[in-house]
């Protein structure tokens, strides 16, 4: 077995230069460093075989890289579809021919192997097995089997744990671990899908592609580191960073570095010995990120990389012709990404069970809450309820003190200050209108039904009526003004408040002031004010002293009215003269 390089344009066996070969599978660079171009590798066997037996010879070789030509003796055997650039990639992809016996010749036989090599690819011949059917074919399938099967099985399940992986951190944008792993996926497809192409994509050459295959590696590199930390709920900022830059510095450099090469080559290596190193380190520090977070998928993952650890240090020793086996990567792949895929799934449905726990622990709360909730209001109604009660007690007793207390202090004076007995008629007169009274207090205890007076001068007809008897009596004048109309009605409410006012007002001048002139003017200021005047001459009162005693129940009971319908009072007192002025203003009337 020998090789050398071709003369011409690469068709053409050489005559001399040959380099003695002890084994394949067989790299050009052990030759002929950073070597592009063509190469023969030439094959001498014997075959001697009966004349009468006439049975084909199996010929397997487990890769060409990158593409080449296969020739029996003389005769072109097989070829790759393009032998230029871009070239077909067999590098990869194991072949077998059956060769008839009509082919051989008794004696030496030589199996031309042409070799298109392009430097930084470790271009070279794979491993040759020639002999019978049963003994060689069993190497085929195992070849097979590595190179194709288990690599494909590898894509397509990758792919879709990436899918998958997409869609959860779709619809779940903050598991970030998704995210980096379907990243973490997609760069590893599209390795396997380099290794596997037989054809370079979107006319691609070589180099090209080589340039560009390096940016799924080293990105493969930094999203696993991305995604494991994630797991276990780790971040890094800074070294997070510095990883992106250095991946984003690497595909800048892979697209524009120079066409030389040398430097290219440089580039290559040092960037796949940076990712294997930075793998290495990541693989082993997990085993400490893991302790740190105390989680199950934490360690499991852990786990794994001690896997990864092992297999990439066989597969580099293979890459360095250190050892001659083959890369165990295509046998744990399929596995350890079911791994990790259970392991995602471990931690989606942790998520879930965290999810499911604090929706029942907020329906529990919210449940407490609702039953707190509904005890505080029922407390709050039968609190209100007995506000109510004691409000409409104290409304009762103010209605009972003006009311009908007013019209006992009348009925007293009228007998007290007679001249002459009263007949049974008007002691019946007088009780008649205490029960008229009583009457108009049981009445005006829901002011919300009761109509307004249509007229001024009919809602103040009444009182007028009973003081005016009353004041006639005792000798005391009286002076009454009311206007014609309401230019702002006021409301049942505010028609009573202002009703007991003047009955409070008038009674504490029967009680109390000796007055012998009494005026009570009810007039607009302006269009949305009521102005209520009540002015005696009699022997007046402290104002301030007793505002601030509190004894008097009237003008405690008149202040109350009039703040629940938002009125002003004011009140001014001397000898020979009382002034009691009420202010009620009304929103104007939106055009």
């Amino acid at each position: 077995m020998a090789v050398a390089q071709a003369i011409g344009d690469g068709t053409q066996r050489p005559l001399q230069g040959w380099h003695t070969i002890k084994q394949f599978p067989d790299f050009i660079d052990d030759h002929w460093k950073l070597y592009s171009g063509s190469v023969w590798y030439k094959i001498q066997w014997d075959y001697h075989c009966p004349i009468t037996q006439k049975n084909p010879v199996t010929l397997v070789i487990s890769y060409i890289n990158m593409a080449g030509q296969v020739y029996i003796n003389d005769d072109l055997l097989w070829q790759d579809q393009s032998l230029v650039e871009p070239l077909s990639r067999s590098w990869n992809m194991p072949r077998y021919w059956n060769i008839p016996a009509s082919a051989l010749k008794q004696g030496e036989n030589i199996i031309w192997i042409r070799v298109v090599a392009v430097a930084t690819q470790t271009s070279g011949l794979g491993q040759v097995v020639l002999g019978d059917a049963s003994q060689v074919m069993p190497r085929y399938q195992n070849f097979w089997r590595e190179q194709r099967v288990l690599m494909f099985f590898n894509l397509i399940f990758s792919l879709t744990l990436g899918v998958i992986a997409f869609l959860v951190w779709l619809f779940q944008p903050k598991e970030y671990v998704f995210g980096w792993f379907a990243l973490n996926s997609l760069a590893w497809v599209l390795i396997i899908y380099n290794v596997l192409a037989l054809e370079p994509p979107f006319g691609l050459d070589t180099l090209q592609l080589a340039r560009i295959s390096i940016i799924p590696i080293f990105a493969y590199v930094v999203f696993s580191c991305l995604y494991a930390w994630r797991l276990a709920q780790r971040r890094f900022p800074y070294l997070e960073r510095s990883l992106i830059l250095i991946l984003l510095g690497v595909a800048l450099l892979a697209i524009f570095l120079p066409d030389h090469i040398a430097i290219l080559n440089t580039f290559l290596f040092i960037t796949f010995i940076v990712a294997i190193l930075i793998l290495v380190i990541h693989f082993i520090s997990y085993l400490w990120i893991a302790k740190k977070s105390a989680l199950l998928e934490a360690y499991l993952l852990a786990s794994v990389f001690i896997i990864y650890l092992l297999v990439l240090t066989h597969d580099i020793l293979y890459m360095f012709h250190v050892i001659h086996d083959f890369p165990l990567a295509a046998y744990t792949a399929p596995l350890t990404t079911l791994l990790i895929a259970i392991i995602l799934a471990m931690r989606l449905s942790k998520n879930v069970k965290r999810i499911e726990g604090f929706n029942k622990t907020l329906k529990e709360n919210v449940l407490q809450a609702k039953e707190e909730l509904t005890t505080s209001l029922n407390i709050q109604h039968k609190l209100a309820l007995e506000n109510t009660r004691l409000q409409e007690r104290m409304d009762l007793s103010h209605d009972l003190h003006d009311g009908l207390g007013g019209s006992l202090v009348r009925s007293m004076a009228i007998v007290d200050q007679s001249k002459h007995n009263l007949t049974n008629p008007q002691f019946l007169s007088m009780l008649k209108l205490l029960r008229d009274d009583l009457r108009q207090i049981i009445d005006s205890g829901s002011s919300a039904g009761a109509k307004v007076p249509e007229t001024p001068m009919i809602w103040g007809a009444p009182v007028r009526y009973r003081f005016t008897q009353i004041f006639d009596e005792l000798d005391i004048q009286s002076s009454w003004s009311f206007p014609t109309v309401w230019q702002s009605k006021p409301t049942a409410l505010e028609c009573l408040t202002l009703l007991r006012v003047i009955e409070e007002a008038l009674t504490n001048i029967l009680k109390h002031s000796q007055a012998t002139q009494v005026n009570v003017h009810l007039y607009y200021r302006l269009p949305t004010q009521l102005v209520l005047e009540i002015e005696d001459n009699g022997i007046g009162f402290d104002v301030d002293a007793v505002l601030e005693s509190g004894i008097s129940v009237g003008i405690r009971s008149m202040q109350i009215r009039l703040a629940k319908i938002q009125a002003n009072m004011h009140i001014e007192s001397q000898t020979g003269r009382t002034f009691i002025q009420v202010i009620k203003d009304f929103k104007p009337i939106q055009p």
